[in-house]
């Protein structure tokens, strides 16, 4: 056999994983978007992505890039912490924090992992996939399958979003870890029961709505006129109205429970929950029926409705998540001591220092 012939059958050594652990970066997930995160294990065709908002999961290399963030780029970004990607583009950076200038106007400084990226995506064969211990076909773990449950499979109905609005949605999957629901929006979350209702609506409703002619997530707050299926007219505040608009478009704000006895007043310090299911120490500002107004002693202040709210309760021996040295990141330990507004923590790891109870949080029960 010729030189020429031997060439032509030769093989081209398969790629290697050019990563390593350490590496910032940007990953595909899922939903096909590309989101940035660090590299923190590494095998022969895949890496194990920790992203910035806090998921982790395994990625075939191909489908990791560099961190190609800078002035200039497009990016989907998280307005003002909505729970919505609006676009826009990066227009100042610095370091981890940005300044984005959206495409429907305004601008704001975020971070970096606010911010979601389209990039081509490389055809991965499934062989490859079985080869990083992947199924071909994935699917998002739900736990056992329930039995006797009110919901189906394809039921529409109203979901609470991480901004603790509801918003309608499809249950795609169910088990006993929770309800995998598309919201209409787009995106997708696992809820649990308390986080799902039927999908009805009155007239004389007030509901929030994004107008027709607005092309961004922005609500406006409108009241119900008339019902027909998931088609409504509504009349907004400034007397505007608008006739068959979808369901689609709104947004609720519902108390899964009933107000019931809410045995708090305005000032009371407080555990509240926020988005992650962790409790947060915190102020009531205000209380007007189902909407409580709460600020968060670390800083960010929220809408919730009563049922997410806990008597403050704080004493040696309480299992706490704490902000090491007053860093980004929670660490798991115990409180040893209280002395009014600063606590001694007992870590896991044997350290322990005094902080301030703003930096505490309760962690998230397990399913």
């Amino acid at each position: 056999m010729g030189l020429f012939d031997w060439l032509k059958f030769k093989k081209p050594a398969p790629p290697t994983n050019p990563w390593k652990p350490g590496d910032r970066i940007i990953a595909k997930k899922v939903d096909s978007y590309f989101y940035p995160g660090v590299v923190r294990d590494v095998t022969d065709v895949g890496c194990f992505v920790t992203f910035d908002d806090s998921e982790a999961a395994w990625v075939h290399f191909a489908h990791v890039l560099r961190n190609d963030l800078e002035i200039g780029s497009r990016v989907f970004c998280k307005h003002k912490t909505a729970p919505h990607f609006s676009p826009g583009t990066i227009h100042q950076r610095k370091g981890e924090t940005i300044l984005v200038t959206f495409d429907h106007g305004g601008e704001e400084w975020t971070s970096i992992a606010m911010v979601r990226v389209q990039r081509p995506i490389v055809n991965v064969p499934p062989d490859a996939l079985a080869a990083m211990g992947l199924p071909v076909k994935q699917s998002i773990d739900l736990g056992e399958p329930l039995k006797d449950c009110n919901w189906r499979v394809g039921d529409r109905v109203l979901g609470r979003w991480l901004d603790f609005f509801w918003y309608p949605g499809t249950i795609l999957n169910m088990g006993s870890k929770g309800y995998h629901v598309l919201f209409d929006t787009g995106e997708q979350l696992v809820v649990h029961d308390l986080a799902l209702m039927p999908l009805t609506i009155e007239e004389g409703e007030h509901v929030f709505v994004r107008p027709k002619d607005e092309p961004q997530p922005m609500y406006s707050p409108a009241v119900v006129t008339r019902v027909h299926g998931e088609i409504i007219d509504v009349e907004y505040e400034d007397a505007t109205s608008e006739t068959n608009t979808r369901v689609t478009r709104a947004r609720f704000w519902r108390c899964p429970v009933g107000i019931g006895a809410f045995h708090f007043e305005e000032a009371d310090r407080v555990f509240a929950f926020d988005f992650d299911q962790c409790l947060y120490p915190a102020d009531i500002v205000s209380i007007d029926n189902d909407h409580i107004i709460v600020q968060y002693l670390d800083g960010p202040e929220r809408m919730v409705t009563p049922e997410l709210i806990k008597r403050f309760e704080m004493k040696p021996g309480m299992k706490v998540e704490s902000r090491w040295a007053a860093g980004p990141h929670f660490f798991p330990g115990a409180v040893a001591k209280i002395e009014g507004e600063r606590a001694l923590i007992k870590y896991d790891d044997g350290d322990e220092e005094w902080t301030s109870i703003r930096l505490l949080r309760l962690p998230a029960k397990k399913s």
